[in-house]
């Protein structure tokens, strides 16, 4: 099963590209040129579970291979 922590998402974020635009609380809301908008939750260094693992994929316009090579 795939999982992920914030950090990790938020460097692939980068990567593609987003802007971190707000955050509220552990809720951090980044924004790509092009529209796309994604949300990550920040809990420390716990890890993203496979259910909001694939939703935050599916934010981002990428793959879980496309992950797996930017992380």
């Amino acid at each position: 099963m795939p999982s992920a922590t914030a950090r990790e998402f938020q460097s692939v974020a980068r990567l593609l590209g987003f802007t971190l635009t707000r955050q509220k609380g552990s809720h951090a809301r980044w924004n790509h040129p092009d529209g796309r908008g994604v949300t990550i939750p920040i809990h420390g260094s716990e890890e993203i579970g496979p259910p909001l693992f694939h939703r935050i994929l599916r934010q981002m316009g990428i793959t879980l291979d496309e992950f797996q090579k930017l992380r």
